[in-house]
């Protein structure tokens, strides 16, 4: 609906997104449903009636105005005069079906808020975090700092043995899992965008390629998928492999949007089926299922470069951290050995905040955490950072300045509570999914 209003096609894409948007909210609420049950959080009927009461939602208030009730005499919800009514209990018996609607709703939202407010006062923040924080955002600090970039270093300098990235290729097997695929071929009647784009044109070209397919789907069944591709004077049937799950397309072309009954008909039908046409966003087509590929794992070979590539990443951060420890951790002249060496880099005298990133190096958790302990004079050891090994000197780091620490404690501590308590219930609800079997038969 909201595609509509703003005139935007709906397309197989769209109903998929909604779709899935759908599956993924009845898959959440079966959880809920589970752990309210569990803790027992079922919502009562006295809960729903204190809570109508006392706060009536602004949504319940205007659907009692809108039927003329408990006004004020500006048209506003009079809240005494309904508290009243329904002490008294002379609400109208009209007010029946509404109740019920609100009461059903209730009980859901009421337990759903009830879980939330559990785990996500889970989540509280010590003054020594709110301090820590208030540091990393507030307390500067000036670096010299030199570092070896791992995009500098080639990688034929890097050796990867076969048995490394075969091991790594084992442990990692479940990652290249392939999932159970069916072979389809399939002919193609085509929809040009501009005619699709045409309202008045689209329909009757439309229904006329759709005759085309019938009346090929009918000499296909007479005779076979290849004597109609003949008999059509068509092009050539194009081969796929269909997958049930969601991910790049099922295996369908792109432009086709994602089609789920060309899914389910490459699943739910035997081998030699031929399908009715189907309409997909860019045209027409009518499939023919001729074989299946047993669910497996990708070969090793295929695999073995983007293996390679990932070790070798991971080999330049080693290789990085041990030449700048064995050149640089008892040199201090590092002006002169940046200079003379082809690997180490220098960058003097840059100020950011303790938490802050650093123009060449970056940041990480080891760097700022190293920062936070480190004073004025003191070098670091070798740290790493998502492209460097980096060793840091502290040329000078602002006093902790109390008094504005202070002034800012209850906002931070506030802001970091709410920060941490949202994601409570929300890191829960993730970890449940992630932790199920969901089996998805759309």
């Amino acid at each position: 609906a909201q595609l509509r209003r703003a005139g935007q096609t709906i397309d197989n894409r769209a109903y998929q997104n909604a779709s899935n948007s759908a599956w993924n909210t009845l898959v959440e609420r079966i959880l809920k449903d589970e752990k309210i049950k569990e803790l027992g959080l079922e919502v009562q009927s006295d809960e729903i009636y204190d809570f109508l009461l006392l706060t009536p939602p602004p949504a319940f208030q205007n659907n009692l105005t809108e039927q003329g009730l408990f006004s004020d005499a500006d048209g506003k919800f009079d809240i005494e005069s309904f508290q009243t009514g329904v002490k008294n209990g002379s609400l109208p018996q009209e007010l029946n079906p509404l109740l019920a609607q609100w009461e059903n709703y209730l009980r859901t939202w009421l337990a759903d808020r009830k879980l939330q407010n559990i785990y996500n006062s889970s989540g509280t923040v010590s003054n020594f975090e709110v301090k820590m924080e208030y540091t990393k955002q507030n307390v500067n600090c000036t670096l010299d700092y030199i570092f070896v970039n791992t995009n500098s270093i080639n990688d034929s300098l890097i050796t990867i043995d076969e048995d490394i990235i075969l091991a790594k290729y084992n442990e990692d097997k479940e990652t290249y899992s392939t999932p159970e695929k069916r072979i389809v071929e399939y002919v193609f009647w085509d929809i040009p965008a501009d005619v699709k784009l045409d309202t008045i044109n689209n329909v009757s070209y439309t229904d006329s390629l759709l005759q085309d397919a019938l009346l090929f789907v009918d000499e296909a069944d007479l005779t076979s998928f290849t004597d109609a591709i003949k008999a059509s004077k068509i092009d050539s049937a194009k081969t796929i492999q269909v997958h049930e799950g969601f991910n790049n397309n099922s295996g369908l072309p792109f432009p086709w949007g994602t089609v789920r009954n060309v899914v389910r008909f490459a699943f739910d039908n035997p081998n030699e089926s031929i399908s009715d046409p189907i309409t997909v966003d860019n045209g027409i087509v009518v499939l023919h299922i001729t074989g299946s590929v047993d669910a497996g794992y990708r070969e090793y070979e295929d695999v073995k470069p983007s293996i390679k590539r990932s070790l070798i990443r991971d080999e330049k951060k080693v290789f990085a951290k041990s030449y700048l420890s064995k050149n640089a951790t008892n040199n201090t002249d590092w002006k002169t050995l940046a200079d003379e060496d082809a690997f180490i880099e220098l960058i003097e005298s840059e100020t950011k905040t303790i938490g802050g990133t650093f123009t060449t190096i970056g940041k990480s958790g080891e760097l700022t955490g190293t920062l936070l302990a480190m004073n004025p004079g003191d070098i670091s050891p070798v740290l790493t950072t998502f492209n460097t090994a980096c060793m840091v000197k502290m040329i000078s780091k602002d006093e902790f300045d109390d008094g504005a620490y202070d002034e800012a404690f209850e906002a931070l501590k506030l802001q970091l509570n709410n920060t941490k308590s949202s994601r409570g219930y929300s890191n829960w609800l993730r970890s449940e999914k992630d932790n199920i079997e969901i089996i998805d038969n759309r």
